[in-house]
């Protein structure tokens, strides 16, 4: 059983705890929440398209700005359609790039910019435990509850096990 501070959760669990999350807010309304009611009527779960990338990059910019520390590049990344018919999300360290999947929906929704803005911020570690340890966790789970909603923050904590 992974404890509160386990950097070693598998990206499998990783992936799937996010999924679950993703399906709970898609469904919206109220759940219940270890015996208290969540409502996520509110909660701001868009998908973009393609033509709205400005409005990812404007985003992303924001919370960048707020979330980014001495040790981050003091610029946000720029976020851009893959090259590559398939694939998904990632992020580039080496060039400071977003890259979206050009024929994924899914892959343009907020919950995906913020998992890859969470690795912009927390120095986009090429190794799959470290890239979503402890630190990249706790990140995507604020951006989450700033930019979605806190209900949605408080779904990816439990979920990532926070």
């Amino acid at each position: 059983m992974p404890t509160k501070y386990d950097d070693k959760l598998s990206v499998q669990t990783i992936y799937a705890a996010e999924g679950v999350v993703r399906k709970i807010l898609a469904t919206g309304g109220t759940v219940d929440f270890h015996g208290s009611t969540l409502d996520l009527r509110d909660c701001r779960t868009t998908t973009f398209a393609p033509a709205q990338i400005h409005l990812m990059q404007g985003m992303a910019n924001g919370l960048y700005a707020r979330h980014r520390t001495p040790a981050t590049r003091e610029q946000p990344p720029t976020i851009r359609p893959s090259d590559r018919m398939m694939g998904r999300a990632e992020y580039r360290p080496g060039t400071h790039l977003i890259v979206l999947p050009r024929y994924d929906k899914w892959g343009w929704s907020a919950l995906v910019l913020l998992h890859e803005l969470a690795h912009s911020l927390c120095g986009g570690a090429h190794n799959q435990r470290t890239a979503h340890g402890h630190e990249w966790r706790r990140t995507f789970a604020t951006l989450a509850s700033e930019a979605i909603g806190p209900e949605a923050g408080l779904l990816l904590m439990d979920a990532l096990d926070l």
